[in-house]
């Protein structure tokens, strides 16, 4: 029989508090053998160990250990709480929403719209993870401050309404509470992980002293905490994971009640688990947070006692399966669909037409025509004037310098129709236009070609797939591979000082390889981390890296 989103909320909130009541009374559990432990250590250093009744601590003593523990429970609670938020986003090197990118208005104007769903009772602010990746999560601090975040690359795969839902469940964890007792847990074990973490420094840099007085025992009280917090550790692990199996699905059903659209959660649900989640750029302690699990695990898509203990959410296919239940559709038919639009969206992108290079002959203060030449060559001429006599090559019509459209920016300072930046191209000297590329904002030179992209926008360009690449490009770009694997094999040094200097802080750019796998030579301010691309460069980065064809490719 089909779940609905109600019966799936009814039987999962019990169950959560049942096991977060379990982890507090776990982690007292685990002070009181600690503090055992260490009067243990104690009593037998100093030779005091008379009877069974010294090995343990009084009930007195029990009270006191758990009103310190508690107490410091509560504050390193507080604390963590309180700046819960800030640490994930750092730990997970998330970035403010770019106001310039379509991409990312249009995911905070959906937060925006599902928290006004909610009744606006918490703060959410967006947030973006800069790695192609597929996935999303969000967090919550005392404050009813929160978070949601989501990839580049989920941003830039899913539609309007699969987005939607993906925030919406994210908004479900917070309105729920749900994300909130995550973070409480991850606090609370926040202490003995920091314990163990220690420990194991001590061990692994030979920080041990195994001579002299009481080193045997020290080494034996280590050693026993060591064992001790591992134990905690793992049971900890089973209890979390157990959590965010159940939370998901609540989440789930949260969302088709914010959105009543079950088929687009669904559909991004199958979507997210198509491609790479994250593994390996997401933090394992962070998982439990996200959407999916960022690492592919076979255990989570299983059921059962084991699979419920060891896997940190529910099979796909199940939630699927839930969620198009409700919906009245089959699963097979929203595969499909998926499937379809992918495939629709990659046929649909533009590829731009090869603009045919203008030249013009030059009339000389000896009123002799030179030439030709392109826009750059004619503005190095050093007795270039706005009233010089231009002839384009394709056509009779004389006219001055000032009158071409194209070479008015020169004279005028301006691009006339254009947004002008404020930085200046570092070849030809001019400004640079404000332009959107993929999505987001970049800075070309309308002359020369080339493209400044600006620290952190690289991911989000190579994720999205707007723009396509004609037989030029391609040509271009595999040639450039050859010959830079030449110059890989022939030992030339890579990494030198480029002729160009940056156009934001004016340091001398570095010119090397795009990436030791994409051989295509860039140049790259080392202070403020901006990417100059020559002509086409740009494109034949993307184009190498969609097609996979790195140097161990060919």
């Amino acid at each position: 029989m089909a779940l609905t989103y109600t019966e799936i909320e009814q039987q999962k909130n019990s169950r959560i508090w049942i096991f977060f009541t379990i982890v507090l009374l776990f982690y007292f559990l685990i002070a009181a053998v600690l503090a055992n432990a260490a009067k243990l250590f104690f009593l037998a250093q100093a030779g005091m160990i008379k009877g069974k009744a010294s090995l343990f601590l009084s009930s007195r003593q029990m009270l006191n250990v758990f009103l310190i523990v508690l107490a410091m429970a509560i504050l390193h609670t507080l604390f963590s709480a309180l700046n819960a938020s800030s640490f994930i986003k750092g730990n997970l090197r998330a970035q403010n929403i770019d106001t310039s990118d379509k991409y990312h208005k249009r995911f905070n104007n959906i937060v925006s719209d599902v928290n006004v769903a909610t009744g606006s009772k918490y703060n959410i602010t967006s947030v973006v993870i800069p790695t192609v990746a597929m996935n999303a999560f969000a967090v919550s601090d005392w404050n009813k401050n929160a978070i949601v975040g989501v990839t580049e690359g989920l941003l830039s795969k899913l539609n309007r309404q699969q987005l939607q839902a993906v925030v919406a469940h994210e908004v479900g964890h917070i309105v729920s509470g749900d994300s909130f007792q995550t973070t409480i847990g991850c606090s609370l074990f926040g202490i003995y992980a920091a314990m163990l973490t220690g420990i194991k420094r001590v061990f692994e840099g030979g920080r041990v002293r195994v001579s002299g007085r009481g080193s045997g025992g020290a080494i034996i009280f280590l050693l026993l905490i060591f064992i001790l917090l591992s134990i905690m550790q793992f049971f900890y692990s089973l209890v979390r994971m157990f959590l965010s199996r159940n939370r998901e699905l609540r989440a789930d059903a949260i969302a088709v009640r914010l959105t009543r659209d079950p088929v687009s959660l669904s559909e991004a649900l199958y979507a997210i688990s198509r491609g790479w989640r994250g593994l390996g750029y997401i933090d394992k302690n962070l998982e439990s947070l996200f959407i999916i699990n960022p690492a592919n695990s076979a255990v989570d898509e299983k059921e059962g006692f084991w699979s419920n203990l060891l896997s940190t959410h529910p099979p796909i296919k199940k939630r699927i399966k839930i969620l198009a239940d409700m919906a009245h559709a089959h699963v097979k038919n929203i595969e499909e669909k998926v499937v379809s639009q992918e495939k629709i969206k990659e046929s649909m992108r533009e590829i731009p037409a090869e603009k045919k290079e203008l030249r013009w002959m030059i009339a000389g203060e000896e009123k002799q025509w030179s030439g030709p030449f392109n826009i750059v060559q004619m503005m190095a001429l050093g007795w270039m004037r706005p009233d010089t006599w231009i002839k384009a090559i394709d056509g009779e019509v004389m006219q001055q310098a000032k009158e071409e459209p194209l070479l008015k920016p020169f004279f005028e300072g301006k691009v006339k129709g254009l947004k002008v930046s404020s930085l200046d191209c570092p070849g030809c000297a001019q400004a640079l236009i404000d332009e959107e590329y993929e999505g987001t904002m970049v800075k070309r030179c309308v002359f020369c070609g080339g493209v400044l992209v600006e620290k952190g926008k690289m991911p989000r360009i190579i994720v999205r797939r707007e723009k396509g690449f004609g037989g030029r490009v391609e040509k271009l770009a595999e040639m450039a591979q050859r010959n830079g694997l030449d110059k890989m094999r022939s030992k030339v040094k890579d990494k030198r000082e480029s002729l160009l200097k940056c156009p934001k802080c004016e340091a001398a750019m570095v010119r090397n390889f795009y990436t030791m796998a994409y051989l295509i030579e860039v140049d790259r301010c080392s202070f403020c981390n901006h990417v100059w691309f020559d002509k086409d460069e740009l494109e034949m980065v993307q184009y190498l890296i969609e097609n996979k064809k790195s140097g161990h490719f060919l």
